[in-house]
């Protein structure tokens, strides 16, 4: 038991820090004349960091820093208006969680120039657990969510500008639009990791526990919305599409250093590389996917194996049954689209009853939050007793809101160690109705079972209205983070996702109720929902986790010629090439930076294609990292790899390209083969 007072002095520690206060308005957004026709539009977004600064994500304490990147990270928009007027803009990220403040400073931005506000804006991400997370709007997960403590303000700033630039694009490039929505199910890629917890749902009739189980028990549905736009030559053509899918993202270890899309980055990848080689776009694609009801579902990595080449067997596998699905889409897109929102902003401790549903008025963290989830359990923590899965309290437990869970610190010293106004308390309640789908973004983690539970009560909801729907998309993260939500059987249990659920024993019904009167007055107002406060007021501890601006004053320069390691278990082959560059300030990873060219017989070099695909940092086999910060006037040491290269004579060499930064010029590392 010693560990635990370490912890909780550490918790101690983190939370002595100053604090700064952010103010966020509300703005009306422009009135524009509804159109004659449905109109879309959509952009992408580069949102990766700078090396060396800014914390990987989603680990908590055996987080690390995030030293470059390997699959790059995106944001993409999508900007959709019916010929009511009534618009929509829908944002992907790929980051470890949405954001209130992210989603309520993009409404004020857009606000100015667009007919987009806060309460027309929904926030997704793909819970990449390789991916930034510090920019939440509590204090608590801002402090938890990885090992170093405080709101990222550097990089919520570099993401409001990226994001808000990508939506006024989408804004300003917006035209007649097609759309199509669909479902499909894919199985074998994911497993429930908490079956013990899933089997006490009083809905499940079989009991068992068995391997095989893990993969029944999960929701294998991928919700689609597929958009094409028209071209200058009056015909339809691929424009973009969203999708949501329920698995974590957590096939990369986090002993990972890197920042990196996970699983998602071989969705996206291989789906974009499809429609523009099938169809043949005249302009970029902009495709992605986001987290659904995925709280206790895993990715099925073959165990001990977590890693690149498991996170891409996975993702190519998920991506072949969503291009299955977006073809069979080609022939049910339409013009006539209507699209219809709501929004609800709520303190849920100061409403926390509604339908005779009761949750606590004050969060608790549980011992069993501590142990970290299944297949990545806490060293030592997540194996002691009182903090192992399945610790829970005995005995009567009717008149406690937390219910059988073990409070961590206990409930008399948590709230030293853990302020409870340091909790998320304010939840964004949307609903987005897109033709015959119905979004409903939470700001929670949802387990497989609650997103089934909240999407029957919503399409009750519809049907009731006299106007049923054929897809429920549920989607875990949307707007912030506010710990998980299980069903109250599967938190009587007690597993990481019960001791994560904040808000105690009835915070499923309470969010199932809530979203349900969403609807209720969605369907039935004549008015718009629109149930915002005039402005928001946050108070964080304030880093900014990003280099500060240093000239570099030294030049580029060769400090290790490339060099070959072999293959090995679970490791891939590589190319490593070692050199000087501008400091982590101006390297802008978010832009493309390495590319491989090859010649033959010392012919003219050219850019290397494997199968027509280009080898370069926007695929899946190329990374950097930082491997010293100050070299000295203002110049940093990197390294480059080149994974699963292409072998092919000793006449045929290769070189690692370097693209302009600063003032320097490209750069190309001595040939090799």
């Amino acid at each position: 038991m010693r560990h635990f007072p370490l912890l909780l002095l550490l918790w101690l520690i983190v939370g002595c820090t100053e604090q700064h206060s952010i103010s966020i308005q509300n703005y009306k957004a422009l009135e524009v004349i509804p159109p004659t026709h449905f109109m879309a539009g959509a952009a992408t977004v580069d949102i990766t960091p700078p090396p060396g600064y800014l914390p990987r994500a989603g680990y908590a304490l055996w987080s690390n820093i995030g030293e470059g990147v390997r699959t790059r990270l995106y944001a993409r928009v999508y900007y959709l208006r019916d010929i009511e007027g009534d618009s929509h803009l829908v944002v992907q990220t790929d980051l470890t969680a949405g954001s209130r403040v992210l989603h309520t400073k993009l409404g004020e931005v857009l606000a100015q120039s667009t007919d987009i506000n806060a309460s027309n804006i929904t926030i997704t991400a793909t819970h990449s657990h390789s991916a930034p997370g510090q920019i939440l709007g509590s204090q608590f997960y801002n402090k938890h969510i990885s090992h170093k403590s405080g709101f990222a303000s550097g990089y919520f700033d570099f993401l409001v500008e990226q994001i808000s630039n990508a939506a006024i694009t989408a804004y300003q490039q917006q035209r007649p639009a097609k759309l199509a929505t669909g479902k499909i199910d894919i199985w074998g890629h994911t497993r429930n990791r908490s079956i013990e917890a899933h089997i006490e749902n009083r809905n499940v009739a079989n009991k068992s526990t068995a391997d095989n189980r893990t993969f029944h028990r999960v929701d294998p549905s991928l919700y689609m919305v597929r958009i094409d736009a028209l071209t200058e030559n009056q015909e339809y053509e691929p424009l973009g599409a969203f999708a949501s899918f329920s698995i974590h993202g957590t096939a990369l270890p986090q002993q990972e250093t890197l920042f990196n899309a996970d699983v998602w980055a071989y969705i996206h990848k291989d789906w974009e590389r499809f429609i523009t080689n099938h169809y043949n776009p005249s302009q970029p694609v902009h495709v992605s996917a986001f987290e659904g009801a995925h709280a206790d579902t895993a990715p099925a990595q073959r165990f001990g194996m977590a890693g690149y080449i498991e996170a891409k067997r996975i993702g190519q596998g998920i991506a072949k049954k969503v291009i299955t699905l977006y073809e069979e889409l080609d022939e049910q897109l339409t013009d006539e689209v209507d699209i219809s929102s709501a929004i609800r902003h709520i303190n849920i401790r100061e409403e926390n009853a509604i339908d005779g549903y009761e949750i606590c008025s004050e969060a608790a963290a549980g011992m069993t939050l501590a142990a970290a989830p299944q297949e990545h359990t806490s060293p030592v923590i997540g194996y002691l007793p009182f903090f192992k899965q399945g610790s829970r309290r005995w005995g009567d437990e009717e008149d406690n809101c937390q219910g059988r869970k073990r409070i961590l610190g206990f409930s008399l010293f948590q709230p030293l160690f853990e302020p409870k106004d340091s909790f998320p308390d304010y939840v964004l309640f949307q609903l987005v109705k897109i033709n015959d789908l119905v979004m409903v973004p939470l700001p929670f983690e949802v387990t497989t079972e609650s997103g089934n539970r909240l999407s029957s009560a919503i399409k009750q909801q519809l049907t009731n209205a006299n106007n049923p729907v054929q897809h429920v998309m549920v989607s875990s993260l949307a707007g912030g983070y506010t710990g998980y939500v299980t069903t109250p059987e599967e938190y009587g249990r007690q597993y990481y996702e019960g001791g994560h659920t904040l808000y105690g024993k009835q915070t499923l019904p309470y969010l199932v109720a809530q979203s349900s009167k969403l609807a209720h007055d969605m369907l039935n107002n004549t008015e718009t929902v629109n149930e915002l406060p005039d402005q928001w007021q946050y108070r964080f501890e304030v880093r900014r986790f990003l280099p500060q601006p240093t000239d570099a004053l030294g030049k580029r320069a060769t400090l290790q010629s490339p060099t070959f390691t072999h293959a090995s278990t679970n490791q891939e082959g590589q190319w490593e090439f070692s050199w000087l560059d501008v400091n982590a300030s101006k390297i802008q990873l978010n832009r493309p930076l390495l590319s491989i060219e090859t010649r033959v017989d010392q012919g003219e070099w050219t850019p290397l294609k494997v199968d027509g695909i280009p080898v370069n940092d926007e695929g899946y086999d190329m990374a950097v990292r930082i491997t010293e910060t100050d070299a000295g006037n203002g110049m940093a040491e990197y390294s480059a790899y080149w994974y699963n290269p292409l072998f092919d004579g000793e006449q045929r060499e290769y070189r690692f390209v370097v693209q302009p930064r600063d003032q320097q010029p490209i750069f190309y590392s001595p040939a090799f083969n």
